[in-house]
């Protein structure tokens, strides 16, 4: 049973007032297109789930766990008041289930599925911090490593079961959050590359400087891809950029980021070996004129 649903048993539906909700700090942002399509729905038939809350942790009025976007609906629609069911949880809790909520949904972009992925593993950290410590210590110089892998397959398997989402999946998203920087984050939310796993991956094997350079190309709309974000702003010339004979190393590039130590020594073996099967026989020597073998 999940964290929210164990938190609403037997809890009763109400209504409270739009205007006593306070929506802030929300990691995902309304979409109002999205809202109005609740809306439409919620104003021809009826609200079927309530928004959830708990009281403000400032000690006045409501704070909004669940259902920014039944929220705006209702705004929309007019409404003064609106469904709702109450509950009692941290600050951390209120997060997860928030995080849990819309990854259940499968709404998500393939940033926001990120960005929420890295948020729902600091929080689970938080409210489980004898995971960090691990279980197995093999020696003092790996004990680091140790925890913090342990750590990280405690949170996947538990979030992979709250989500769905394979723990590769995870995986994966977490390090694309880890390496994107903040103010390219915020230029590139709700244009094409926000949905493009590939791309987001190829922009985050850029530095922070290029990151945000390439961002505002998207954000301009003049962009299409990382490769052409980077031609615009200027990162590398036009048609020169990459000799035709070292695009396939290009292509390359960001899946090598996205390898771990021990794919990199493999890749590395599996380098050698190919470079051992092309070197050139060796031809035999040839005997001088008048000399007999």
């Amino acid at each position: 049973m999940s964290l929210l649903a164990t938190l609403t048993t037997s809890s009763p539906v109400f209504r409270v007032r739009l205007a006593d909700i306070d929506t802030s700090g929300r990691l995902r942002p309304v979409d109002e297109a999205h809202a109005q399509l609740i809306a439409a729905s919620m104003n021809e038939g009826r609200q079927i789930q309530p928004v959830v809350l708990r009281v403000h942790p400032a000690g006045s009025g409501w704070k909004l766990v669940v259902g920014g976007h039944r929220h705006r609906a209702g705004e929309i629609n007019g409404w003064d008041e609106i469904d709702a069911v109450a509950i009692e949880c941290s600050d951390d809790q209120a997060r997860q289930i928030e995080i849990d909520e819309n990854l259940a949904r499968k709404e998500l972009t393939a940033l926001e599925r990120a960005q929420f992925l890295a948020e729902r593993k600091r929080v689970y950290e938080a409210l489980h911090p004898q995971t960090a410590h691990g279980k197995a210590r093999k020696s003092k110089r790996n004990e680091g490593k140790v925890a913090n892998f342990a750590t990280f397959l405690s949170f996947a398997k538990e979030a992979a079961k709250q989500t769905d989402l394979a723990p590769r999946t995870i995986r994966l998203s977490i390090e694309l959050a880890g390496k994107l920087s903040p103010d390219a984050v915020a230029l590139i939310r709700g244009t094409k590359i926000a949905d493009n796993q590939a791309q987001l991956q190829a922009l985050a094997a850029l530095d922070g400087e290029q990151q945000l350079k390439v961002a505002r190309e998207f954000a301009a709309g003049r962009a299409t891809s990382v490769a052409k974000a980077r031609v615009g702003a200027g990162i590398v010339p036009e048609g020169g950029a990459v000799r035709k004979d070292d695009r396939p190393l290009v292509k390359l590039e960001p899946i090598i980021q996205r390898l771990s130590r021990q794919q990199l020594l493999d890749l590395r073996t599996m380098v050698d070996l190919r470079l051992k099967a092309t070197e050139p026989l060796a031809q035999p020597a040839r005997t001088k004129k008048g000399e007999t073998a």
